[in-house]
């Protein structure tokens, strides 16, 4: 699944035929070093620079017979090139006299950042979308997984055993080189494109309308492939994305505190001249960090061009391209490209949520030494993935109309299904023969192996369900283990578009091997609108809820194949509710909903509440709830498919109100409640996590112990540690005892930690520092008859930890609680218990 995963990450613009290509090297020829972004420029007025080594490709259809390489502070060199050449090495000579050519300040300062300091303070009037008021366009879309033929040998090769006296014997042939450069001169290895239409206004942001897009080999493409960021869509924000993974921009607001600068040379881009600024960080990293050219605009500070380069086990190229439009004096962006390329040393490189390494097999340490080839060539070397984005028909400052907020990307609901004369409206180059074979061989692959069904069915399971045809058959409810149910085995589904796209039926029914009673929930719900995802449904549940628990009804849908806290669980009330309810999507970062329910309650232990001289051991609710889910740094795409996270941003935040009438729904209390959610990460390059979870909730009125604050306890009432030993929540407090405090307001808050996975031979555990805190108080406890419980006021601290991922996901927990709540018993105070953290690798 990883390696399965990773390749379509690299779903990989058209490999041009009949081009002149040269590369090499550019040298300094006092040291020998190599000159990082020199210029190389041929005769036809086509230029590149040379990458952080040194090294250059060129390539171009216009033939040339001559280059000159430049590199501020030496002497230009002029090379005469004849159509055999195809690989240049060039030193050049230092020189102290054009070096002081670009000094534009005082002695002993750096010129560079003076530049970069005039680019950030200038980046609102240079920004297209902070200076514009509106612009649209059309972009087309490459990507490519691919190989250059000519680089490949392609002979068959020989193979030979070398014995302890040195003589080689021939062992066989392998033609493994021959077979791949045969293969990659007829196709590619994927291709995958994308055609849209973009529109932007001050009001509404920037919105992506996909027009067209096709992955070879499948009739619909993976929405959420298509969603992963591979490069940021602007150089002008405090962090650039390359490969899901954030970067300090080198022009970002802090840029000068993490990046060293330095000229490299001057260059002129439409008659307008520029400084190219080399920048690299200023501390190494443990994963590499980034570096690069910017050409700044001599006069307005604006990027003209920007480079941003990852050199590691993977090696990265991110290129923007601007073109100046002189009627609105700004520099719009016109090409983004990326090209990823296996790397020539072994640092680590950060790569969508993880750390991409060499094991001993790649890195050459395990290979056979008695095994000799003549000529062997590995594939991966020659492997490497280009995406590339052309903007066209620009527009700018003109009347544009975007419908809703909040959405970045749109799919057109007939984008996956295009003709070539559609796709021909948009390709800024036309596709070439082996593009066309790409499609067709990949496309029969797919379609014989089953490969698209096998894609949608993993989809699903990780969702947490089994699809069929017209229900997709929820995972959740097969089996799970509790206290008072014992094992809870059951079905339950949904159903799916196929269905019916406007209308939605669910339902489940469980049973329980202990209390012998089987519990059902079924329910339905009409779309009426799509694009605020707007629903109006039912539900009637008869089930059991925790004691003291409280949920927000906005809170998504959540898939886990193993439920810690759940284990632990001993209160628990019998429902039977009926509800309606009102979704909608005031934005797709905003959404809202409203319900009504009416819930008979029964406690399964021995609890009564009183209230007005009243008895009560089964009550009635008429509830009122409207709860709202904030995610204002997350983004969305819609798809044929529904609304898709494809940036999961921090913080998010939660809010719900609760009221209970007396008499409404022949309720029998009159109680209102309040909860507020706050869920906040902070990921860095090194992959370890900093996470905060604040929550907090204030109830009033006539409050059952149902409707009370448990603050998660998960601590089993048992009188020996080992007793105890059992499974750690997620957000739970693990030494605090179930059923030891009730609050009707309550403050919690959770920190966490976790470190980069520490590598201990064949394991590579996640070490988790875990803090806790919580205050709160209980109003009017001599209401509650049949149990007893402390309150919050004082304080509850405990700390501990998590060792995760020691065996097949499975770790050790421990914790300790102190402060005012601290027991006398030191042994009562300690937690220890296991963890099970599951993952698919990715």
């Amino acid at each position: 699944m990883k390696n399965l995963t990773f390749f379509v990450l690299l779903l990989a613009s058209n490999f041009v035929a009949a081009q002149q290509s040269l590369s090499g090297l550019v040298k300094d020829a006092k040291t020998g070093d190599p000159l990082p972004f020199a210029n190389i420029v041929t005769n036809t007025n086509i230029g590149t620079i040379t990458d952080i080594d040194g090294k250059f490709e060129l390539s171009t259809p216009r033939t040339f017979d001559e280059v000159t390489i430049s590199y501020v502070g030496f002497d230009a060199v002029v090379k005469k090139i004849d159509g055999a050449t195809t690989y240049l090495e060039v030193s050049l000579q230092p020189n102290v006299e054009s070096l002081g050519e670009v000094v534009l300040t005082a002695e002993g300062v750096n010129p560079a950042l003076a530049i970069i300091k005039s680019a950030i303070d200038n980046k609102k009037n240079n920004d297209p979308q902070k200076l514009l008021r509106s612009f649209k366009h059309r972009a087309y879309n490459k990507l490519l997984v691919t190989a250059n033929p000519d680089s490949i040998v392609g002979s068959i090769d020989s193979v030979f055993t070398k014995k302890p006296d040195g003589e080689l014997v021939f062992k066989s042939v392998d033609s493994s080189n021959y077979n791949f450069k045969k293969d990659i001169t007829r196709s590619h290895i994927y291709v995958t494109e994308k055609a849209a239409e973009v529109s932007f206004n001050k009001s509404k942001g920037r919105r992506e309308k996909v027009m067209a897009t096709r992955m070879a080999g499948l009739k619909e493409p993976i929405y959420e492939v298509l969603a992963l960021q591979l490069q940021s869509i602007s150089f002008y924000k405090n962090t650039y994305t390359i490969f899901g993974t954030e970067y300090t921009n080198p022009i970002a607001n802090n840029a000068l505190s993490k990046y060293n600068y330095k000229i490299l040379d001057t260059v002129t881009n439409a008659g307008r001249d520029a400084y190219m600024i080399y920048y690299k960080p200023k501390k190494k990293g443990k994963v590499a960090g980034l570096e690069g050219v910017l050409y700044v605009d001599m006069k307005s500070f604006a990027l003209q061009k920007a480079i941003a380069q990852l050199k590691a086990i993977v090696d990265v190229k991110a290129t923007q391209n601007y073109e100046y439009q002189p009627q609105h004096n700004v520099w719009f962006p016109t090409v983004r490209e990326i090209k990823m390329a296996r790397g020539e040393n072994n640092e680590k490189i950060a790569l969508f949520g993880g750390n991409v390494t060499l094991s001993n097999s790649e890195n050459g340490a395990s290979r056979d030494s008695t095994i000799v080839t003549t000529h062997k060539q590995d594939e991966s070397d020659f492997i490497y993935l280009i995406a590339t984005e052309k903007n066209f028909d620009i527009k700018l400052n003109q009347e544009v109309s975007i419908k809703g907020r909040g959405l970045t990307v749109e799919y057109d609901e007939k984008a996956h299904d295009r003709d070539e004369d559609f796709w021909n409206r948009y390709r800024t180059d036309s596709i070439t023969q082996r593009g066309r074979e790409t499609y067709k061989i990949l496309d029969s692959i797919v379609e014989k192996e089953n490969i698209e069904k096998n894609i949608k069915l993993a989809r699903k399971l990780l969702q947490g369900y089994y699809p069929t045809k017209y229900v997709d058959i929820d995972l959740r409810n097969l089996v799970k283990y509790n206290n008072y149910e014992a094992f809870r085995l059951g079905i339950g589904g949904v159903t799916t578009a196929d269905f019916s796209p406007k209308y939605r039926l669910n339902g489940y029914v469980v049973y329980g091997t202990r209390d012998q009673e089987f519990k059902f929930g079924v329910g339905g719900a009409v779309r009426l609108d799509k694009y605020t995802n707007t629903w109006f449904g039912g539900m009637y549940i008869d089930d059991l809820r925790e004691t003291g628990s409280s949920a927000f009804i906005t809170d998504r849908r959540m898939f886990s194949i193993f439920e810690p806290r759940l284990f632990n669980i001993t209160l628990f009330d019998k429902t039977r509710s009926i509800s309606a309810y009102l979704e909608h999507e005031i934005t797709p970062k905003l959404q809202a909903k409203l319900q009504v329910t009416k819930s008979e309650e029964k406690p399964t232990y021995d609890y009564q509440y009183t209230n007005d001289g009243v008895i009560y051991n089964t009550y009635t609710l008429g509830l009122a709830t409207v709860s709202f889910q904030w995610n204002p740094f997350s983004e969305y795409i819609q798809s044929r498919q529904g609304r898709i996270e494809s940036k999961v941003g921090y913080p998010k935040f939660s809010f719900q109100l609760t009221k209970s009438f007396d008499g409404f729904l022949d309720g029998d209390f009159d109680f209102s409640k309040a909860e507020f959610r706050a869920l906040h990460q902070i990921k860095r390059l090194n992959k370890s996590t900093t996470s905060f979870l604040l929550e907090a909730g204030m109830a009033s009125g006539e409050l059952p112990l149902s409707n009370l604050y448990h603050t998660s306890p998960n601590n089993p009432v048992k009188d020996r540690l080992l007793q105890r030993f059992s499974v750690a929540g997620r957000n739970s407090f693990e030494t605090m005892y179930f059923g030891e405090f009730f609050s009707n307001r309550y403050a919690a808050l959770h920190l966490k930690h976790s470190f980069t996975n520490i590598k201990l031979g064949k394991i590579n555990p996640e070490l988790v520092l875990i803090s806790r805190f919580a205050i709160g108080n209980a109003k009017d406890q001599q209401n509650h008859l049949g149990v007893q419980f402390d309150t919050l006021e004082n304080g509850y601290f405990e700390s501990g930890f998590e060792l995760n991922k020691l065996f097949w996901g499975f770790g050790i927990s421990g914790a300790y609680r102190y402060g005012a709540y601290h027991l006398p018993s030191f042994e009562d105070n300690l937690s220890l218990k296991f963890t099970y953290y599951f993952s698919f690798g990715f």
